[in-house]
């Protein structure tokens, strides 16, 4: 990672993971607008990270941009969550830091993660030869034993993940009382664990990670509660990403055709989410009026849930 020069004391900061596309850039690209400085993550292209970066830190007429770095890196591994410690605590010493009155984090976003050998590389170099679901023998290997690589690695994205970006990130968020407070968002997906939706086969292993995020969301909103601090987790719906074509592409389908076809049967309102939809929801959880509401699973999706 490399830091812009120049503090920025007048903004607060938002660490958002997998910021730089997808989801993530339409959740950075309003909280940019809102005011915030951004400390943004990928998995492994840069160059897209840093010309998203350039666009938003080019956003303002004035030169008056938001300061955006970034850090890539798998977000399941420990070594890549140090960096962006490091990279958020060089960005608040700038300012003297917490003691010296500088900015603290007032507000974490969760939302990298893949589908495995699918939408991104991964460390472990595990591939998509098969869907794995409970229950089926997928998970069985020729040996006849239980093979729980691809399960273990999505909950080290989605779930270890979480709980460390959390616990790091409420070191650094202070309390209400002395100026500090903020808000944390998990971003999961549809059948996970949520009541809105029935529980979805073919997302055993993604589910199997996001299910500790979505548990462990509502124990950190019951205890960081008295600190000013509300913890949600939103979950999309039928969003128009790359990672939605690649996964089309795999499937050997038409990308536009299979969401189409998704959006008329089963979303009441007719149209695909956007990032810009999930970003708004996180402005509207970061507000003061947003921030009464905690410990809870938001359906962003336009109905779907009704179906699902």
């Amino acid at each position: 990672w490399h830091l812009s020069p120049g503090p920025r004391p007048g903004r607060p900061i938002a660490l958002v993971t997998g910021g730089t596309r997808g989801i993530g850039s339409g959740i950075a690209a309003v909280l940019a607008e809102e005011g915030y400085d951004l400390l943004l993550t990928y998995n492994s292209d840069g160059e897209t990270a840093d010309e998203f970066a350039r666009t938003l830190r080019e956003s303002e007429d004035d030169g008056d941009g938001p300061r955006v770095e970034c850090v890539g890196g798998d977000i399941s591994l420990c070594s890549t969550r140090d960096r962006i410690f490091e990279a958020l605590d060089s960005m608040t010493e700038e300012d003297g830091g917490n003691e010296g009155g500088g900015r603290r984090l007032p507000v974490l976003v969760h939302n990298a993660g893949q589908y495995v050998g699918i939408t991104s590389e991964n460390s472990e170099g595990i591939t998509a030869d098969k869907t794995l679901s409970f229950g089926d023998g997928s998970l069985v290997d020729k040996d006849g034993r239980t093979n729980f690589d691809t399960m273990h690695y999505y909950q080290r994205m989605y779930g270890e993940a979480f709980v460390d970006l959390c616990e790091r990130s409420l070191l650094r968020m202070g309390n209400s009382q002395d100026g500090g407070g903020g808000t944390i968002v998990g971003i999961s997906s549809p059948g996970v664990c949520a009541h809105y939706y029935g529980p979805d086969w073919s997302y055993s292993m993604p589910g199997s990670g996001k299910s500790l995020m979505e548990y462990s969301m509502r124990i950190y909103a019951t205890k960081v509660a008295h600190r000013g601090i509300n913890v949600n987790v939103i979950i999309p719906g039928v969003t128009k990403t790359k990672a939605w074509s690649r996964l089309a592409k795999s499937k050997g389908l038409d990308e536009g055709r299979m969401m189409e076809a998704i959006v008329e049967r089963r979303v009441p309102l007719k149209r695909m989410t956007t990032p810009r939809d999930i970003g708004n929801m996180v402005k509207f959880l970061c507000s003061d009026t947003g921030k009464f509401l905690t410990g809870t699973v938001v359906p962003m999706d336009g109905g779907l849930h009704l179906r699902h």
